[in-house]
């Protein structure tokens, strides 16, 4: 079960990270908001690194080599 909630984890981030830098692409040019979205970016984008290096190398060898497989890794 912590396995599948981890994988949903880094999915999710991944989506998140996907439609910050969407938003950034279609900003108009509002200072702050770019800021703002350059931070979100830059805290998801470290969290991913934290997931990466801390717990998937942890996961059963089977489950990681299909996570690597998928080109996450």
């Amino acid at each position: 079960m912590a396995y599948v909630y981890l994988l949903d984890m880094t999915k999710f981030v991944e989506q998140r990270i996907a439609g910050v830098r969407l938003a950034l692409e279609n900003l108009n040019d509002s200072p702050a908001e770019k800021q703002f979205l350059k931070g979100r970016t830059s805290a998801l984008l470290e969290f991913q690194e934290f997931l990466v290096q801390n717990y998937i190398p942890k996961l059963p060898r089977r489950i990681r080599e299909a996570y690597r497989s998928q080109g996450n890794g």
